[in-house]
């Protein structure tokens, strides 16, 4: 196939994927990354597209597969840092870094359970979409909650 021919069928092709793009990674950041990526990767690939198949179902494979091995990268890759061991890297008085850290927790303990956990959730990695599954609570609340409790800690530690 043409270059010329291969771009033209891209062009055309390329504004279905957001829909799926959507459906995947539940945030349009996220899909507009995706569909990037896809469209990349197809660029690069397409000595490997054979004439007469479906250029449609060869893009969303490669969606579908740029999808989940980025979610297994992040899933294997997901370690969640203590709040100490980033001060302790970064700070030389380990009695003030000692200090500031009791002061974070104790702010944490003294948030309300109805903000606690969503924002401790946050803070160890999840994405707001995957918060909302895990507690089955709506999208906006999980989000107006980790605001709110920011806000808190905000005023607590300040």
């Amino acid at each position: 196939m043409e270059k010329k021919e291969f771009n033209r069928l891209l062009t055309t092709q390329s504004k279905y994927l957001k829909p799926q793009a959507l459906k995947f990674t539940k945030d349009a950041d996220d899909a507009k990354d995706l569909i990037q990526d896809t469209l990349l990767k197809a660029i690069l690939n397409s000595d490997k597209f054979r004439e007469g198949t479906n250029f449609k179902g060869w893009l969303y494979t490669i969606m579908r597969n740029l999808f989940v091995n980025n979610y297994r990268k992040r899933s294997f890759h997901t370690c969640p840092l203590e709040t100490e061991d980033l001060i302790k890297d970064h700070t030389e008085n380990q009695g003030e870094s000692n200090m500031r850290i009791e002061g974070i927790r104790a702010a944490l303990r003294r948030l309300p359970r109805q903000y606690y956990q969503p924002f401790t959730m946050y803070l160890d990695g999840y994405k707001y979409n995957e918060i909302t599954e895990r507690l089955l609570i709506p999208l906006g609340t999980i989000k107006n909650r980790i605001h709110v409790a920011r806000q808190i800690l905000k005023q607590t530690i300040a």
